[in-house]
């Protein structure tokens, strides 16, 4: 199994809704892309302080390959350019094997 984890901090001015539009175009990723095993994302909750990022992405895939999948797939590539990337100030990403 392969373990992708994406982090985001938002701009300044995006907004609530924004984010909650981001969140919904992450959720129906699944739905579209047949290699995601599990996909879970949200807003951080602020339970650490202000060094933890604003958003998370938790998905998992059969394999590598998988991964590379879904990285290229079509609707990934529009919801990332379209709805996600536009509001990202920065972003880390590890995939990881288990």
């Amino acid at each position: 199994m392969i373990t992708h984890v994406a982090l985001f901090r938002w701009k300044p001015e995006t907004t609530a809704e924004q984010i909650a539009r981001i969140k919904a175009a992450l959720e129906a990723l699944p739905a579209v892309i047949a290699d995601i095993v599990s996909y879970r994302c949200g807003p951080d909750l602020g339970a650490h302080g202000p060094t933890n990022m604003d958003f998370g992405i938790v998905s998992t895939f059969e394999s590598i390959d998988g991964w590379r999948a879904y990285d290229a797939h079509p609707e990934h590539d529009r919801v990332r350019a379209e709805i996600v990337r536009p509001w990202i100030a920065e972003r880390s990403a590890v995939q990881f094997e288990h």
